[in-house]
């Protein structure tokens, strides 16, 4: 049982970024941790026990000042805002020391009246916090504690000799006040996790610090203007403030058919988040424009830079024609957050913690990220199919255009049978020959001009030497050079390679075209077939979607290379952009060291 507790601590405070590590005096700092845990709210009532001691002193400063020692100490145990297992550097250590120092020595009824100021506080922020009833009127009881110890022991103690103080409201302060440390010890203070005993509301805080100090400055205006004592100056100053508390109240929500100050602090509520909904803005601008899914992700993740609190980050994207792609932006900061989706990872940086809220609130900035990620995949997607729709579409009109030209040649050859042996017959289908035989030729022609994608592979193997010496004879006259050194054992798909150096000599030629004078290498090294140009490099937009999706060009760089490259694939073969330079564009088959995927082949 100890051990799976001491795990779930060092687990909690490696998780919130605390300094607790695995090392050999881990286990005393987890029974600390659990022993601060079980006597909580015992902490904060010998706390407050302790401030009483300090205040039965009175003007003794020296015991005063021993007295809060203990008091100092218990609070750092209690406190709510640094977890009780964090370990302090040697420089935070100095700044502690530094302060009680300057506490103690500063020391006077004043200063007692600001720390009890200041604990009201502190103790206002659990009260407000806290959802069940036992630790809510448990804290109520210490907030009653320090108000009633506030106004009527350590404020009139502080006042000057001149302002009029009733006598003995110390002592009766003294005497009433702990009747509500009582009420602490009937009720039950502890929270129902760690949740709770670990948040503290700031904000009702704040408005408890400042409701009481605009009572104290308020008691001692009155005091001072209209001349009369303390006790009806504190009285009239709590009037007053409850008047004002009440109007408030009332404009706050007044049901009286129109809207109240919930409305307006409504809206400044929501206006904080402008600049996340001016990135979601952009967001939504962005997914309109064009480009690869990875580069909106790119540009996205930059924009988060406008973001308060974001000094960097990385992305990394999963799914896709590319499978992964990852980056970075802006700096790295002291605090990580990781956030998760499906298809993107997103790591931000900041440079202060962030709360539960603006963690969650990032979170689903993430999610709506991978959303639109997700969104352009699907967009990629579509328009591949669109493109494979239209081959097969071409295709069938192919299909249709061969199909004439088979009934047309039916046709002819019926006529040259039936013609024997009559002279005018004769004559006849030889006019017909003459007069069709080129319309066909010419149908044939443009019929092959629109077919450019590659026919599926067959599993037929050729020798690699023959093939190379039909390869030599095949270009050796079209200004190709052919390479090689192969082994006489060795056999390769002959269609395969057959058609991947077709159609990459034929994308070359088509470059030759537009650059004269460039020489084309076929060269076959073992089962390695290269074909090298000595032409322009190509570009590095369209290189990048070369062989893995359609590309739109003139030059026949992309269905013929796609249907190639998928081709290869199912073979258990790869084809590449090994070089692009000036001077040397070369592409690469070869065997794939990794097992080859579902087996493809180009549409019908």
């Amino acid at each position: 049982m100890f051990r799976s507790l001491f795990s779930g601590v060092c687990g909690r405070a490696i998780r919130r970024g605390g300094v607790l590590r695995r090392h050999d005096s881990a286990v005393p700092v987890a029974r600390v941790v659990v022993w601060l845990a079980r006597v909580q709210p015992w902490l904060l009532l010998c706390m407050l026990v302790s401030l009483h001691l300090v205040l039965l002193a009175g003007d003794d400063v020296r015991f005063a000042r021993v007295a809060l020692l203990p008091h100092l100490g218990l609070l750092l145990l209690w406190q709510p805002l640094v977890r009780a297992e964090s370990r302090l550097d040697r420089r935070a250590v100095t700044v502690l020391v530094s302060l009680v120092g300057l506490f103690l020595w500063f020391y006077r009824p004043l200063t007692l009246g600001l720390w009890l100021l200041l604990l009201a506080g502190l103790v206002g922020g659990k009260v407000f916090f806290s959802r069940s009833r036992g630790p809510r009127i448990y804290y109520l009881g210490a907030l009653a504690y320090l108000i009633t110890a506030l106004l009527t022991v350590a404020l009139p103690r502080a006042l000057p000799p001149e302002l009029h103080v009733p006598d003995g409201l110390d002592v009766l302060g003294l005497w009433l006040s702990p009747l509500a440390l009582t009420v602490m010890l009937l009720v039950p203070g502890h929270e129902r996790g760690d949740r709770d005993r670990e948040v503290l509301d700031f904000v009702s805080g704040l408005f408890v610090l400042l409701l009481l100090a605009v009572l104290v400055l308020g008691t001692l205006t009155a005091m001072q203007l209209a001349g009369i004592d303390y006790l009806r100056a504190l009285l009239g100053t709590l009037g007053v403030l409850a008047a004002v508390l009440m109007i408030m109240s009332w404009a706050w929500n007044p049901r009286a058919g129109f809207g109240g100050l919930s409305v307006a602090f409504t809206r400044y509520v929501l206006s904080l988040a402008l600049p996340y909904e001016k990135w979601l803005e952009s967001l939504a601008s962005l997914s309109q424009e064009e480009g690869r899914p990875d580069e909106f992700v790119a540009r996205a993740a930059n924009r988060l830079l406008a973001l308060p609190l974001v000094g960097g980050g990385e992305w990394r994207t999963r799914g896709g024609p590319d499978e992964s792609r990852s980056g970075s932006f802006g700096q790295h900061g002291t605090c990580r957050y990781e956030f998760e989706h499906p298809l993107l990872a997103l790591t931000l940086f900041t440079a202060r913690p962030l709360s539960g809220g603006l963690v969650w609130h990032f979170n689903l900035l993430v999610q709506l990220l991978g959303q639109f990620y997700q969104a352009r995949l699907r967009t990629e997607e579509l328009r591949r199919l669109s493109y494979l729709s239209a081959i097969h579409d071409t295709g069938a009109r192919l299909t249709h255009d061969v199909k004439n030209l088979l009934q047309s040649l039916n046709t002819l050859c019926y006529a040259a049978r039936e013609a024997g042996g009559d002279a005018d017959s004769a004559a006849r289908a030889n006019a017909l020959l003459a007069r069709q035989l080129p319309v066909i030729t010419a149908r044939l022609e443009a019929t092959l001009d629109k077919l450019r994608r590659p026919q599926p592979v067959d599993r037929e193997s050729m020798p690699a030497p023959e093939w190379l010496l039909a390869m030599s004879a095949r270009f050796a006259e079209q200004g190709v050079a052919v390479e090689g050194a192969t082994e006489p054992g060795l056999n390769l798909p002959s269609a395969l390679y057959t058609m991947v150096a077709e159609n990459l000599i034929a994308n070359a030629q088509q470059k030759r075209l537009a650059e004269p004078g460039i020489g084309i290498v076929l060269r076959l090294g073992g089962e390695r077939l290269s074909v090298e140009d000595g032409g322009d490099a190509i570009p590095a937009r369209l290189a990048e979607d070369l062989l893995r999706a359609p590309v739109a060009s003139a030059s026949g760089l992309g269905v013929g290379l796609y249907q190639s490259a998928r081709l290869a694939e199912g073979a258990g073969y790869r084809l590449r952009l090994d070089h692009n330079r000036d001077g040397c564009v070369r592409f690469v088959l070869e065997p794939d060291p990794l097992p080859p995927t579902s087996p493809a082949g180009s549409p019908d």
